[in-house]
């Protein structure tokens, strides 16, 4: 009598599976899969009940400020959940196990920003959609210092990854990923809400939801450095592409726009934002520079702190 579940059994290749030889407790992807299950939150359990009452106490201007700002969030929260599925495919084809287990933590946590925003424009009945032709004016504003990231380059790169799985394309994915869009952009967009939040002194619900992110985004940008720093170790020949490919990506914040007119607000800010984006992305590179002096098996030792932003260790 046949069995036909244990001949479908049989013709898997049962050597690929990694569980059944162990899993390295030790290896920085596995660690930072250990702190998201300690560090889980739900943004159901967010509480906006206070930030809605705060909406209608704001003046018009104060509201389209966060709006806004809530509403660039909540779409390139969404944009990168998308793109991550590439990265998490090829660390699964690789057989990197450890590295495939966290990047599906990695995953649920970025759905879970953008689910956060979403909430948090619901609470307040405020429909995002609403504020397309401010965006797109905004847009505008910005002209050549838009960094275009989230129109088409960062889904790109990241779907190279399902036909091209090499060093170059893996380190490519973690530059832009990781380093300029969670390193440099976020950030700086962190920096701004904390000034938001302690002008207005106003919507804890949404400042809570906020730090909930950014302690997950500490550790996201902490895989993607280790995984830059070990392809690096491993190929030191990239470095130059490296530092050539950083130098095109972030080409829209080397400044040349002139000084500020200091009696234009809009001015100043543009200049002070191009100014932070700067030094954020001096240190990433920085960050990536320290694998040059390393072999894989230092990058893999390495205590999950190193990897850390230091703009984010603040963040419990």
């Amino acid at each position: 009598m046949t069995q036909p579940a244990v001949g479908k059994i049989q013709e898997t290749d049962i050597g690929r599976y990694r569980s059944t030889r162990g899993l390295d407790y030790d290896s920085v992807p596995w660690k930072l899969w250990e702190k998201s299950k300690k560090l889980f939150w739900d943004p159901a359990d967010v509480d906006f009940s206070r930030d809605a009452a705060d909406w209608q106490a704001m003046t018009d201007e104060e509201r389209t400020l966060v709006a806004l700002s809530a509403r660039g969030f909540m779409v390139g929260e969404e944009a990168v959940t998308l793109d991550i599925v590439p990265l998490l495919r090829c660390m699964s084809d690789l057989g990197r196990l450890e590295d495939t287990m966290y990047l599906s933590m990695f995953a649920m946590e970025e759905a879970k920003h953008t689910e956060m925003f979403r909430r948090w424009f619901d609470a307040v009945d405020l429909d995002p959609a609403s504020l397309d032709g401010l965006v797109l004016a905004q847009q505008a504003a910005l002209g050549d210092r838009r960094t275009g990231v989230f129109d088409g380059a960062l889904t790109r790169v990241m779907r190279r990854l399902d036909t091209d799985q090499s060093p170059q394309a893996i380190l490519d994915a973690s530059l832009i990923y990781n380093q300029l869009v969670e390193g440099v952009l976020a950030i700086a967009g962190y920096q701004r809400w904390e000034r938001v939040f302690r002008k207005l002194g106003k919507l804890p619900g949404l400042e809570a939801g906020l730090k909930l992110t950014q302690r997950d985004e500490r550790r996201h940008i902490a895989y993607g450095t280790y995984l830059a720093r070990r392809v690096l170790a491993e190929n030191p020949e990239l470095w130059e592409w490296a530092e050539q490919r950083w130098a095109k990506l972030t080409a829209g914040f080397s400044g040349g726009y002139g000084a500020p007119d200091p009696h234009d607000r809009q001015q100043v800010e543009a200049a002070e934002q191009i100014a932070q984006y700067q030094r954020l992305s001096r240190r990433r590179l920085e960050a990536l520079a320290v694998a040059r002096t390393m072999n894989v098996a230092e990058v893999d030792a390495s205590a999950v702190e190193t990897f850390e932003p230091e703009e984010l260790q603040h963040v419990i």
